[in-house]
C-alpha cells in the first residue's frame, strides 16, 4: 500500500524553502565594514596601503582620497577623488585583488 503527499503538504515545503532562500539573501552583507590593508613594494621601499569602509563609502588611511563604492556580484567599484578602480572580491568579502600603477595589490580584511 503506497502512501500519497498531499498536496498541501508539497506546498507548505515549497513555501519554507522559499522563505528559507530569501531569508539567506538579505542577510548576507550588501556592503563592506572595517579596514583591508595591501602590502606595496616600490624598489627597495615596503609600506602598507589601508582602505577603510563604512556603510557606501571608502577612505584612503593616511591621505586625504575620499570616495564610494558599489558591490555588484564579485566586482568592487570604487571612486576615490575621481580616479574609478574596479576590483575583484572574494566570495566570502574578506578580501580583494586590485591592480593600480601596473602593480596587483591584494587586500585583506584586517582583524
Amino acid at each position: 500500500m503506497k502512501k500519497r503527499i498531499k498536496p498541501s503538504w508539497l506546498i507548505g515545503i515549497a513555501v519554507v524553502a522559499v522563505v528559507v532562500i530569501v531569508g539567506v539573501v538579505m542577510v548576507m552583507p550588501k556592503h563592506l565594514s572595517g579596514s583591508y590593508s595591501a602590502k606595496v613594494q616600490i624598489l627597495w621601499s615596503t609600506s602598507t596601503d589601508t582602505l577603510e569602509f563604512k556603510g557606501n563609502k571608502v577612505h584612503e588611511k593616511g591621505t586625504h582620497n575620499n570616495g564610494t563604492y558599489k558591490i555588484k556580484g564579485n566586482k568592487l567599484d570604487m571612486t576615490l577623488d575621481g580616479d574609478h578602480k574596479t576590483a575583484t572580491l572574494s566570495k566570502d568579502k574578506k578580501s580583494f585583488d586590485l591592480t593600480a600603477f601596473g602593480m596587483k595589490l591584494h587586500y585583506t580584511k584586517d582583524k
